[in-house]
């Protein structure tokens, strides 16, 4: 009888010892990706993980992607099997085919992947994997608008550092926002070669600034440094993304800093903490197998309004900035998509409006 009652409370003893362990145990989060100093999506989305490293139960790690791709494959794997229990990256640097190839070897482990397309194959087969998309068209239909109406020439430029879905959304939006403001609009549309060469970047500006071009949409990551630096050079508008580009010349570079008038903001700090948070709190919330959208509407993009802005942008300008704003948040307005275009209604969309 006294070896059943001792028995008995180990056995109750283990249980409690278990679930303390279960209800201390944080969870462990990797985020891998580029280099950051990029004033782009990389530095952006580390805000999100540091934020949540400091307010969320989590433990957490860095994983900066090696400059060689074909080392990717082996980052991941070895990301994968450091006992994580959230993985995520962005699609932007090639991650999305490793990721959707590994994790289903990988059930224990929960995956996120900024910046995939909407018509992304392979999604829908991996019940541990989420998409995320901040509506890239809606933004830069802003821009578009805002930078045909700054426009004296009636002719503007966007420079993408590597044309895939991604970015071919972002030049569909900037092309129909440009055509808002004016129906005979001229859009040069040019990739650089990749998003870091800042250089081939203001060559490639550069050359539109020559074809007429006196508004420049970066869309470059580390990249877009070249492109606006031509702007400044040339004495012509520049537009950023991701961050808000103009912040970091003010009292540095004026001159930098005073071509550049706003910057397409696209919250993958705040997209990325909610997600963490959101597989913390209820996994279930959460679109496995799918790709979540988050638009104007639910604050994953927008126009930075600075004090750059503010004082080159006219005011009633911003007033109908802000008015097209709340219309495409309220979904009056309906910005065109690549992702709801075939490629060779995309392709005529950019003939369209090619510089004359």
């Amino acid at each position: 009888m006294k070896k059943l009652l001792a028995l008995a409370l180990s056995l109750i003893l283990l249980i409690s010892m278990v679930s303390v362990i279960s209800a201390e145990k944080t969870t462990k989060v990797i985020y891998i990706g580029g280099t950051l100093g990029d004033a782009g999506i990389a530095d952006a989305t580390y805000e999100g993980f540091v934020r949540a490293l400091t307010e969320l139960p989590i433990e957490g790690q860095f994983i900066e992607l090696p400059s060689d791709p074909s080392a990717y494959k082996a980052t991941l794997l070895d990301a994968c099997d450091t006992g994580a229990d959230l993985i995520f990256t962005s699609a932007n640097n090639g991650m999305i085919d490793e990721v959707l190839a590994a994790a289903p070897d990988y059930p224990n482990i929960k995956f996120m992947v900024l910046d995939t397309g909407l018509t992304q194959e392979g999604v829908s087969e991996v019940e541990n994997f989420t998409g995320i998309l901040c509506s890239q068209n809606e933004v830069s239909y802003l821009a578009g608008y805002l930078g045909m109406k700054m426009s004296a020439t009636g002719k503007i430029g966007i420079v993408v550092g590597v044309e895939y879905p991604t970015l071919s959304d972002f030049i569909t939006g900037y092309i129909d926002g440009a055509l808002a403001a004016r129906p005979d609009a001229q859009v040069a549309v040019s990739a650089s070669g990749d998003f870091v060469d800042q250089a081939a970047a203001k060559e490639t500006a550069l050359a539109q600034i020559l074809q007429g071009c006196d508004v420049i949409y970066a869309v470059g990551a580390g990249s877009s440094f070249g492109t606006l630096e031509a702007c400044k050079d040339s004495g012509v508008w520049g537009i950023g993304c991701d961050t808000d580009l103009a912040a970091q010349f003010i009292g540095i570079d004026d001159k930098q800093a005073d071509c550049i008038i706003t910057s397409a903001y696209k919250d993958w700090g705040t997209v990325s903490f909610n997600w963490i948070k959101a597989c913390i709190e209820d996994p279930n919330s959460v679109p496995w197998a799918g790709v979540a959208e988050y638009g104007i509407a639910k604050g994953g993009c927008k126009l930075i309004d600075n004090e750059i802005y503010q004082k080159q942008v006219p005011v009633e300008l911003r007033n109908e900035v802000k008015a097209l704003s709340d219309k495409i948040a309220s979904g009056e307005i309906k910005c065109a998509s690549y992702f709801t275009m075939t490629e060779d209604e995309y392709q005529a969309l950019k003939a369209s409006v090619a510089i004359k």
